[in-house]
């Protein structure tokens, strides 16, 4: 059985919908994930404001910041604003959504 990967953005939209009141049960069937234990971890991660994990990738351990001390400050730099402007992007969609709601 191999491990699913699920995108940034089918993660935040099953967040989304579990906070609306809709059943993880529902939302498996709908979003086509594997099981609805998922979700509360991902929504325990948007609760306590790590982004960072929903990129993860399954069966590995996230060493957050800990990449090569090769990486000179300036690249560090654009890498953060790279992942900071990736996450406003997700949160532009999911305003836009809501409004559309």
């Amino acid at each position: 059985m191999a491990n699913n990967r699920y995108s940034y953005e089918t993660k935040l939209e099953a967040v989304r919908l579990l906070n609306t009141g809709m059943s993880g049960r529902e939302i498996v069937q709908k979003l086509g994930l594997k099981s609805d234990g998922l979700i509360h971890t991902w929504r325990k991660y948007v609760r306590n404001g790590d982004y960072y994990r929903l990129r993860q990738e399954p069966g590995k351990q996230y060493k957050y910041r800990k990449g090569s001390a090769s990486n000179s400050s300036e690249i560090q730099y654009q890498q953060d604003i790279e992942a900071m402007k990736q996450e406003l992007t997700v949160v532009k969609k999911y305003l836009i959504k809501e409004r559309l709601w």
